[in-house]
């Protein structure tokens, strides 16, 4: 053995490479760059090296450009607002609830001429009675913003921003307006005094009890505006029920012979279907 030479332990666990070993690698490794021929050269000149890293953009702290974020039918804190001022308004005079009902109920049902003599109205009855008017016209308008989904011509968040809902309130309320003024003027005309405010007293119970059926489906359309095809028609149900109570209870005062007929069907066309297409078209353009 060689003095230079080395020998590892075994028990080490290292490979020591001799001395004697590394010239001769060296020497093959120069035969091997010596041999590159001239077109090897030219490619190895022909390569260039481009750094890796990427210089920063020199608006870099302007950062990326958001787009709005859509606000949510539930955060929408005007239209809820006055639904919980609603709410609790009509909680205060929550003893005289069940009270009225069962007058609108009896309003509906009974064909007497006159009030009973007995009958007392409180200033809590008037005052509830009042905001039961008021709530049949927003819950109505919520569910009359709904009509543009079910039309397919509007999206979902956008039918019930805030804007839109109190124009189709308004829009509601004006409809309801011009029931209430074109009601007394055809009792007016056509029914005595009595006949009159039994009529217009039926209207006021008919639209009072809708607007009580229809707080569950408009908070549904709050809340939950991707239900509003099936929450919507079944709104339009309890409306038309409504609708057609109050137009049986009228037919049961006006009809008296048959000529009478022919007036009802011309007071259908002229205070019932048409303004309400005409309310229904004006909602799809707002």
């Amino acid at each position: 053995m060689m003095p230079n030479d080395s020998i590892a332990p075994a028990d080490s666990g290292f490979i020591i490479i001799p001395e004697t070993a590394v010239p001769a690698a060296v020497m093959k490794l120069d035969t091997a760059m010596f041999d590159m021929t001239a077109s090897d050269n030219a490619v190895c000149d022909s390569i260039e090296l481009t750094p890796t890293l990427t210089q920063p953009d020199d608006n870099w702290q302007s950062g990326l450009e958001g787009t709005a974020r859509q606000g949510s039918t539930n955060g929408n804190s005007g239209i809820l607002t006055i639904i919980v001022v609603l709410f609790v308004a009509i909680s205060l005079n929550f003893k005289e609830c069940r009270k009225l009902i069962i007058r609108f109920a009896d309003e509906l049902r009974n064909n007497k001429r006159r009030e009973n003599a007995f009958d007392e109205h409180t200033n809590h009855e008037t005052r509830l009675t009042l905001l039961t008017f008021i709530q049949y016209v927003i819950y109505g308008g919520i569910i009359l913003a709904g009509l543009k989904i079910s039309a397919g011509r509007e999206s979902d968040i956008n039918a019930y921003d805030f804007s839109t809902l109190i124009k189709n309130i308004s829009l509601f309320a004006g409809y309801y307006l011009f029931q209430v003024c074109a009601y007394n003027l055809t009792g007016y005309i056509f029914a005595s005094g009595d006949d009159r405010k039994r009529w217009l007293r039926a209207f006021n119970a008919s639209q009072s009890l809708a607007g009580i059926a229809l707080m569950i489906p408009a908070l549904i359309l709050l809340f939950y505006p991707q239900s509003t095809p099936v929450v919507f028609i079944v709104a339009a149900v309890i409306y038309l029920t409504a609708r057609l109570t109050f137009i049986s209870k009228g037919f049961s005062i006006f009809y008296n012979n048959i000529f009478s007929l022919v007036y009802f069907i011309l007071y259908l066309c002229a205070l019932e279907i048409i303004p309400l297409i005409y309310v229904l078209k004006l909602a799809l353009l707002i």
